[in-house]
């Protein structure tokens, strides 16, 4: 693999994966509140998530398609597309660090309203139990295909 290669696919292996979705929750309050009018409802926060959640899907795909890349690459991505399949824990583990960086927020000025308070509890408490649970299934698996 080349440097860039090898750069795209440790993005999404520890440490790295934590710490661009820690920033990615840190953005989320602000970001969510503006696109909400200022209204931090829990309904729009949780539309406005799963909206993100989507594009975090789809985003990859799409580069995965139109980034010419080796083979070693497309298959490192492979693997991990099926670990993605096989444990649903290695999903809900990526909320406990997008929680993680939405946490500042709830200390910072007026803390955050009932529609980021439900996101942080969700990307936190599911989080932390999706990584609890991957790292005693299956966090042995992810360190093979970086």
């Amino acid at each position: 693999m080349r440097a860039v290669e090898r750069y795209l696919v440790g993005l999404e292996a520890l440490p790295w994966s934590a710490v661009w979705r820690m920033g990615l929750g840190l953005t989320i309050p602000p970001v969510f509140s503006v696109i909400a009018g200022g209204k931090e409802l829990i309904w729009p926060y949780l539309a406005l998530f799963v909206g993100l959640l989507l594009a975090l899907r789809v985003a990859p795909a799409l580069f995965r398609f139109a980034l010419p890349v080796s083979q070693d690459a497309k298959e490192a991505w492979r693997k991990r597309r099926f670990i993605a399949k096989d444990y649903d824990s290695y999903q809900w583990q990526k909320l406990f660090w997008i929680g993680l960086g939405m946490l500042p927020h709830a200390f910072i000025g007026s803390g955050l309203g009932a529609g980021g308070r439900a996101l942080l509890a969700i990307c936190l408490i599911g989080g932390g139990a999706g990584l609890v649970t991957w790292l005693k299934l299956g966090a042995g698996r992810e360190r093979t295909v970086a």
